[in-house]
This record gives C-alpha cells, sequence and structure tokens, in this order.
C-alpha cells in the first residue's frame, strides 16, 4: 500500500507555494522563472520536510496498524510504531558534495536542520537501505549509524529493453539517453565521439534526449521518446536493440536507473564514477571521470571492440535478475526480518554489489 505523506492537497499546496515564493529571487530572470527555481529549493528546505511529517502522521492515524513501512527518503519523520526501513539514493553530505541542484541556495543553518532530520530518521528506523554501498557507506561514516543495519539493496528497472537473440556487434553504435543534456554529460559525449569516428568511420551515436540541435558525422538525434506514448516507445526499444553500447557518463549520478535497463538490454555501459553508479554497473561496464573527455574516448574505443562489447554486454544481462523492484523489495524485507523472509537470508543477496 502507497501512503502519501502530505496534507490535504489544497494545504500542502498553498504552504509549498508560501515557501517556494520565500525563496524566489528574480534577479534577471522572469518571475514564472524564478518561482520554478523557487519551488525546486523548497522541496529541500526544513519547512517542507516538517509539513510532510505532519502528512504522514496524520495518514498512519487514519489506516491503523500495519506489519512494516518503506520509508522512501529521508526528507521527513516517521512517527513511533511498526518496524521502518529507510531507502534512498544518496545522503545530504553526497548531495553537496555533488553539488546537486538546488542544495546551494539553502543557507547552512537549513542545511544542518536537514541533515538532523536525516539523522533521527536514520536513527528511528530498524533497517537503513540504500541503492549503492556508495550511500550505504555514507550512512554509516557520515552519520555514525551501526553498519548492521545499513544495507546496499539496489534498484529496480522501470521499462524493459528486450535484448535481441543475436546482435550484431559491428560496426561500433552508441546510444546516449538522457533528458538533461549538460547533467549528463552530452556534450563530452560528442568531444569524445567526434575523436573517436577518426579511428571508427563508420561509427554511430544515437542521442536520445532534450538536446540541442546537432550536426555532427555519424551522430543521429532523437530528441525525447516518451514511454507512455506507444510509437515512441518502440523507437527507443529499436535504438536498444541496435546499439553495441550505452554511454552517459553524467556529471552526477547517485544510481542511475536507464543504466539498469541498458544491461537488460544486453548492453555494456558506460556510466559515471561520480556517485553510486559502479554498484548497479558492475562488471557488466565501466564508470569514468565525468570531466576526462580522453577517459570516456578510451572507454569508447575499448567498447568498439566486437569481442570486449558482447563480453561486457553478457556480463551485465547475466546481473540483471538482481534489479528488479521485487528483488529490491525482497531484500529490504529481509533487513527488517519480516515473516517468510529471514534476516539469515540477508547475507546472501546482500553483496549483489560485490558479485563481480
Amino acid at each position: 500500500m502507497r501512503v502519501d505523506a502530505r496534507l490535504p492537497r489544497v494545504l500542502d499546496a498553498a504552504t509549498f507555494n508560501a515557501v517556494a515564493v520565500a525563496r524566489t529571487r528574480p534577479r534577471d530572470r522572469d518571475l514564472r522563472s524564478a518561482l520554478r527555481q523557487g519551488r525546486g529549493i523548497a522541496r529541500l528546505t526544513p519547512e517542507v520536510a516538517s509539513l510532510r511529517t505532519l502528512g504522514l502522521a496524520r495518514r498512519l492515524r487514519a489506516l491503523g496498524e500495519f506489519d512494516a513501512l518503506v520509508q522512501i527518503g529521508t526528507g521527513y519523520e516517521v512517527p513511533a510504531g511498526p518496524p521502518v526501513a529507510t531507502f534512498e539514493d544518496l545522503t545530504i553530505p553526497q548531495a553537496l558534495a555533488l553539488e546537486y541542484p538546488g542544495w546551494s541556495a539553502l543557507s547552512s543553518r537549513a542545511i544542518e536542520k536537514r541533515k538532523a532530520i536525516q539523522l533521527r530518521a536514520y536513527e528511528r528506523a530498524d533497517s537503513c537501505c540504500s541503492s549503492s554501498a556508495w550511500a550505504a557507506q555514507s550512512v554509516v561514516t557520515d552519520y555514525g549509524i551501526d553498519r548492521q543495519k545499513v544495507h546496499a539493496v539496489g534498484l529496480g528497472r522501470n521499462s524493459q529493453p528486450m535484448a535481441p537473440g543475436r546482435r550484431d556487434w559491428t560496426p561500433p553504435r552508441f546510444l546516449f539517453v538522457g533528458l538533461d543534456w549538460e547533467g549528463k554529460n552530452g556534450p563530452g559525449v560528442l568531444r569524445a565521439f567526434a575523436r573517436l569516428r577518426t579511428e571508427f568511420p563508420d561509427a554511430r551515436l544515437d542521442i536520445v534526449g532534450a538536446h540541442p540541435p546537432i550536426e555532427q558525422p555519424g551522430v543521429y538525434a532523437h530528441g525525447v521518446l516518451r514511454m507512455g506514448v506507444e510509437p515512441e516507445k518502440a523507437r527507443l526499444q529499436g535504438l536498444f536493440e541496435a546499439a553495441t553500447c550505452f554511454v552517459v557518463p553524467s556529471h552526477r549520478e547517485a544510481s542511475a536507473i536507464v543504466y539498469l535497463e541498458a544491461a537488460a538490454a544486453g548492453l555494456p555501459v558506460i556510466g559515471s564514477a561520480a556517485g553510486g553508479s559502479k554498484d548497479l554497473i558492475g562488471n557488466g561496464g565501466r564508470v569514468v571521470d565525468p570531466s576526462d573527455d580522453i577517459a570516456i574516448l578510451q572507454t569508447m574505443r575499448e567498447f568498439s571492440d566486437p569481442e570486449v562489447a558482447a563480453r561486457y554486454g553478457a556480463a551485465g544481462l547475466a546481473r540483471a535478475p538482481l534489479f528488479t523492484w521485487r528483488a529490491v523489495a525482497e531484500r529490504i524485507a529481509c533487513s527488517l526480518d519480516l515473516p517468510g523472509f529471514p534476516r539469515a537470508s540477508l547475507v546472501e543477496i546482500a553483496g549483489f554489489a560485490d558479485a563481480r
């Protein structure tokens, strides 16, 4: 059962918008753009965290008793009651270190309040679950939480690209998918591909997402392809089937579900070392420093070898069963030692990040 932590819609929206307006600084931007930025900042504030805490307490009282609760994110607090497992992909110190949007606009006092809320959520929880060992480590080192109750449980896929029965690994055909063109490092991929094509003149790069106009030899731009629109979904599926390597070396990436979807399609993955995606990609690809164009080029060159690409693609496909939402839910249930999901079995599956 899903429980919405918000207060009644009108009250929640009014309070949220009031915080957003208070955080808005129009300066040279138009009011609509400034308000949009203010709303992005508002969701991180301690005021909204308190609002969500009140909303959740109200909803839980109305529901009565239940066996356990999975707290998605720690930007609010859960009242005393049933067993709780937190679940998220990064901590506040990690968001600050990676310079995730919005956090720099908060005062140091507001950040400390949010960190205090996050700490209380971890202390209240019976189990602290993270999408990666990278995030789990921060819960231990930055917040002092007992390692015995902190677990890396992975993520699930939101879609299931079909791996073709027999893929043609020549010529090299790279696929980039990302809405945030700059954040996902589209420009860096274009620069690396331009150099790669001097060595592999038949190489191809397909770009999907909110990209600018692109005119570059071997590059094919497809714009945004929506999963909810069947013809566009089929077109994206075709790109996954035709590709020989997936490449999105983002400037920041706590843990990208799209890497898991690419691996499930049988593709080797070139991902970002800036975050916890290494634990998701495993031996199904490589992570690179997103600021290092040479590293991106060298890895793309390596995966232009058909035998190498096929080998890494097979390794990623073999790991795909670990990354379904059902598998994640079972690992969380084991971390709470729920009936039918003994805690002891978590020992067998919690080492998924090291199964390489």
